[in-house]
This record gives structure tokens, sequence and C-alpha cells, in this order.
């Protein structure tokens, strides 16, 4: 195992932390953010924010209730278990799940069609286990338990895990590990702790018990399977477990983010971690607004691809697989070994998360489809699709160190020997090209509204906007 990194991006010797990493409390200090947490963070911009990523999740859930292929068996594994004996909310499925279950499901439903908000730093999804989880945690507070309550425990948890998910970077993903989840157990926690108000001795105990329970492998990448979708189902299930722990005594391990076998140096060798910009200016800045909606369902890095394609390809009438010569695709190295591979399931994929995560396909989807498809990309016809499959086959993907988080580059050669080139440093939906409230809205209601119809998303709308004036037990009885 490498040595472990320092706060200075220095290392220390046989695996032990040198000074300026010990200099920094991390665990204490996030834990104190924790159970300090005041109303006095919901500034407009924070509230404004919330509320456009919550009307978000509520849609991508809704609809991967009734439109996920592993939403079934999701369901029927749940009830074996005896997690539908409850009375909490399942967004889409009904009011009878256990707390813990119904994070389970709404943050695997929430995940399911790769549709959910995304934070480029971390290169993971926050919001789905942060809402999960004060969801589940607020209706089982009932009364006791304000919408301002609700809404600074989501954003706690937000931030804890971007501003882990930062640390960890895309060096995580070289060690098989998915910062969605790994992280994202460390939010959920954050979460239910600040809607119970709970010390920081317990805060402490809950983060040192969720350390041995952080997961989420990337090797479903193997074979497109449903871990993915899972991984932050998992996460909030077991925040719940670790927060019920540590509120009846149970120890748990001490700096569990620093320490020499802690999270950060064992889940990530990026080199140069930053302990004091991780733990600086809690409360006052808030890396999680920087979150981006996703316009496409599709893993974020193939996006500047898919919305590119469709302006070089079929707007332009290039419909056909022989209308190009070849296409390069450019992205970070770190990103081409989770989308472009050149691999069989990469290139030619058989199903919807192999699909996701490869840049052939998308890209070669939208040249000649466009945009729009939504999950309707996934079909099985599309899947198969002679055309597609040929452009795939025309398609290179390369590294390029200068490219950095989700940005890429395409490059086109079409079969008349014109050329064209179009550099993506921030793809749609980033806060440096973001989506309008009124995209925002026109997601939300192509999602919801063939599920419960126009005028009950409408309603659902309304009150999210003006969430102040509802509970969450309201907006809950309003996605039965």
């Amino acid at each position: 195992m490498p040595a472990a990194s320092t706060a200075n991006g220095t290392n220390g010797t046989n695996g032990t932390q040198s000074s300026p990493s010990k200099s920094i409390p991390v665990t204490s200090v996030l834990a104190s953010f924790v159970a300090h947490a005041d109303p006095s963070y919901l500034t407009g911009h924070v509230r404004d924010r919330l509320k456009e990523y919550i009307l978000d999740f509520i849609g991508v859930t809704i609809a991967a209730g009734q439109t996920s292929d592993s939403t079934p068996s999701f369901l029927q594994a749940v009830t074996t278990l005896g997690g539908r004996t409850g009375s909490s909310t399942v967004l889409g499925q009904g009011k009878h799940f256990t707390p813990q279950y119904a994070g389970l499901l709404n943050a695997a439903l929430g995940h399911s069609l790769d549709f959910d908000d995304t934070y480029a730093k971390g290169t993971l999804h926050a919001g789905v286990t942060a809402i999960a989880a004060g969801l589940a945690q607020s209706e089982l507070l009932g009364s006791a338990s304000s919408i301002d309550d609700f809404l600074v425990a989501v954003a706690v948890g937000y931030e804890i895990t971007c501003r882990l998910g930062k640390e960890l970077g895309n060096d995580a993903y070289a060690r098989g590990f998915h910062n969605t989840s790994t992280a994202g157990i460390f939010g959920a926690v954050a979460t239910i702790s600040v809607l119970k108000h709970l010390p920081v001795q317990t805060v402490l105990d809950a983060f040192g018990i969720a350390g041995s329970k952080a997961a989420g492998s990337m090797q479903y990448l193997a074979n497109g399977s449903w871990n993915k979708r899972l991984h932050p189902g998992f996460a909030v299930h077991d925040a719940f477990v670790a927060v019920a722990l540590a509120e009846a005594g149970v120890l748990g391990a001490a700096d569990i983010f620093e320490g020499t076998f802690g999270f950060l140096h064992a889940y990530s060798p990026k080199p140069d971690k930053d302990l004091e910009y991780l733990t600086s200016e809690l409360g006052t800045r808030w890396e999680f607004l920087e979150t981006s909606l996703k316009p496409f369902p599709a893993c974020r890095m193939t996006h500047g691809f898919i919305e590119h394609a469709a302006r070089l390809g079929r707007e332009k009438g290039h419909t056909k697989a022989s209308d190009y010569k070849s296409v390069t695709l450019a992205l970070s190295p770190a990103n081409v070994s989770v989308v472009g591979a050149p691999i069989p399931n990469k290139v030619h994929p058989g199903n919807m998360v192999d699909a996701q995560f490869s840049a052939y396909f998308t890209t070669a989807h939208s040249f000649l489809y466009g945009s729009t498809a939504g999950v309707g990309a996934y079909e099985r016809q599309r899947l198969q699709d002679s055309e597609i499959r040929a452009l795939s086959d025309k398609i290179t993907c390369v590294g390029d160190e200068s490219i950095k988080e989700f940005g890429s580059r395409i490059e086109v050669e079409y079969a008349d020997g014109k050329r064209a080139v179009v550099d993506i440093p921030y793809p749609l939906g980033e806060v440096q090209h973001p989506f309008t409230r009124d995209q925002v809205d026109e997601k939300f209601f192509s999602l919801v509204n063939p599920v419960l119809g126009e005028k009950r998303a409408l309603q659902i709308r309304d009150a999210v906007n003006e969430i102040e004036k509802h509970t969450v037990e309201e907006i809950l009885g309003m996605l039965y």
C-alpha cells in the first residue's frame, strides 16, 4: 500500500502520517460541524439550490420506480427481508416501509437511471444519499422536525459527501471504489445526525462505525451489474445502522477520516489531499452548490459528447454511420478507464448500465438520433442498432492530461472530407454551463407527468418551490 498522504501532499514513512496531517483533526472538525448545524446556513442561494436538487431527486426517483428494470427485484428483496413492515414512504411505492429500507430504496431508485445530480470535483452523486436519508429520518420524527431542520440536514449531508469526495478524487476509482457510496455513507450519517440533534461524541462514534461500512466496488463495470444502483441505497441503510449503534453507546473508531488506516488514506491514493481545504469555512463556503443537474441519463463523463454529437451529426443531416469516416473522443485519462476502454461491453454494450458507461454508444447514438431520447436510448432495438454499432467501430477514445473533471473534446472527420473539432470544458448543467430553472422544471415534468399525471406533477413542483410552507410529511404525501 502506498504511504499515507498528508495535508500538504507529502508522504509519511512506513504508512504513518507526518505532522501536517496530524495537526488537522478532520473527524472532530466535521463532527462538530454536524452537531452544531444551524438554520443560519440557509441563505437564499442555499435554499434555492436545495429546492432544485430536491425537485430533481423526486423526478428521477419517481420515474425509476416505474421504468427501471431493477426496481421489481429491489422491492421483492426488501419485502423478503422484512423491510415492508413500517410506515415510511418510498416515492411512488407507498407508505409501508421501515425507515432504513425506505432510505435504501429511495436512494437506490434515485440512482437507478443514472440521472441524479453530480459533483464534478468528487466524481460522485451526493444528493441521492443526503436527500434519501433526510426524507426517511424527517418522516420518522414527524412534527418534531421542522422543514428548516430538514433543509439544514440535507445541506450538511451534501457538504460532507462533496468535501470528502473532492479529497478522494478520481484516484479512488483506480483503487476500485465508487465515491458516491464510500463518501455518501458519511453524508447520510451527517444528515440523520443533524435531524436528531446528536451531540459531538455520538456523531464521532457514528462516523467511526460508518468507516467500516463504507463500500462500493467499481467492478460493476465488468458486466453492467445493478450493484451501482444499490450503492447509495446501501450507504443510507448502513448510515441508519451506524447512528443507531452510536446512540446505543457503541464505541466507533477514532480519527476515521485522517487516521493512519482511516478513510482518506485507505480509499484513495490521491497524493495531494488538502485537509485544510476539507475542514475550512464550514457553513460559509458551500462546495455542494457546485453540484450540477444532469440533462442526460448517462455517466456524466459522456455528457459533453452527447450534447455536441447531436449538433455535429443529426442536426446537420448526418444520420448514417457511412456519413462519418472517424471520430476521436478525448477526456481525462482517469475517465477513459470508466467510459472509454476499448473493450466489447463498452464498444457494443448489451445492457443499459454498460451503455450508460460507454462513450462509444452514447456518442454514436447522439450523432444518429439526437440527444433527446432519454432512457429510450437504452431500449433493446437501440442497443442492437446496426448503424450505432457501425459508427461505434469508427470511434476512438484517448486520454488527455490537460482535460480536467468532466471536460472533453470531440473531433469528427466526415466521409466527405470535412472536419470539426469542439472543445467542451464543461458539460451542460455545470455552474459554468448551467441549467436554467425552466430546464430544471422541464426535466422534472418529463419524468413525472407520465407516472403521476400533469396535475399532480404541477402540485409537487409548486410545493417544493414553496417548501417552507409545508412539512416533509405533506410533501411525501403527494408522492405515494
